[in-house]
């Protein structure tokens, strides 16, 4: 039995009669009685018996019925679900970033979300790379923002932007005037101040403190506890401010990046989510609170 020989079925119970639910359904009596046949045939047992002004139903009919009423029911309610998600999508989209990703990207992301998708809820947290790349495996994340990533065959990656990197320290550090430092100059620093994560950089810096987030990092820094790198965007509010100092590293770059999940179905509120970050990572280098470096291209998730 299918939805088509239930609806007829349903048709012939509610009109009382093969007649009136053949001309109301567009097909031939003989049809129609054919499909019944076949129904009462699967089923093992009449759904309907023939009076003298028309059909009525037996004990069995009527909970055919009532069930097929609520299955037609439930199959129109998936059908105007999909149209309206293909509309309008909805539903909870969970990204994760860094803490200096998400302190530029989660403010327009919310608002973009709220004026053109409305029906979506966002759910945003902040951790470093490998933990928020460990969330997106194990499925507690539908994408994520993160910074030069280790290759995984879990994991499908989009570069968004490489970063320029900048050593940066307390306001008018004297070895930050000079505006740039070579590979010489920043593995001589005393001290540096760096990510608890794995080290996105090459080169190999002595640090006296590792810390998790951004914001306690930039503080350390400003109160001359050391150096710490990071890029423009992680920091163009303490420069323009005058809290901290900053030097080009321009060999170095922090790739950031947009991870999915290989092989894994993604909503469509999802992908516009994916769009938005992808949008705004434009207007914000449009606006030169990034600043782009030359890349190379990121090696995808999969081997």
């Amino acid at each position: 039995m299918d939805l088509r020989q239930l609806r007829y079925f349903i048709g012939v119970a509610e009109r009382g009669g093969f007649g009136a639910a053949a001309s109301a359904l567009n097909v031939a009596q003989s049809a129609l009685s054919r499909h019944i046949k076949e129904i009462e045939f699967e089923l093992g047992g009449a759904l309907l018996t023939r009076t003298a002004r028309g059909v009525a139903l037996t004990e069995s009919g009527k909970v055919l019925l009532e069930r097929g009423r609520w299955l037609l029911g439930m199959v129109d309610d998936i059908k105007a679900e999909v149209r309206t998600e293909n509309r309008e999508p909805g539903g909870t989209v969970r990204l994760g970033a860094p803490s200096s990703l998400a302190e530029i990207f989660y403010p327009p992301l919310a608002r973009l979300i709220a004026e053109r998708f409305p029906r979506v809820q966002l759910e945003l947290s902040e951790g470093l790379t490998e933990l928020t790349s460990d969330r997106l495996l194990r499925g507690q994340l539908d994408l994520a923002m993160v910074t030069g990533p280790q290759p995984n065959d879990y994991l499908e990656y989009e570069l968004l932007v490489a970063e320029q990197v900048f050593l940066i320290g307390p306001p008018r550090d004297p070895l930050l005037r000079r505006g740039r430092l070579t590979v010489n100059q920043l593995r001589s620093l005393p001290r540096a101040v760096l990510p608890l994560s794995r080290n996105p950089f090459p080169e190999q810096v002595a640090y006296s403190v590792r810390v998790e987030g951004s914001t306690s990092m930039k503080r350390m820094v400003a109160s001359g506890l050391g150096y710490a790198l990071l890029p423009y965007s992680g920091i163009y509010q303490e420069v323009e401010a005058g809290q901290l100092s900053m030097a080009l590293l321009p060999w170095m770059r922090a790739e950031r990046v947009l991870a999915l999940p290989h092989g894994r179905p993604i909503s469509r509120a999802t992908r516009e989510t994916a769009a938005l970050v992808k949008e705004i990572c434009g207007e914000l280098i449009k606006n030169g609170i990034i600043r782009s470096a030359p890349s190379k291209a990121v090696r995808p998730g999969r081997k």
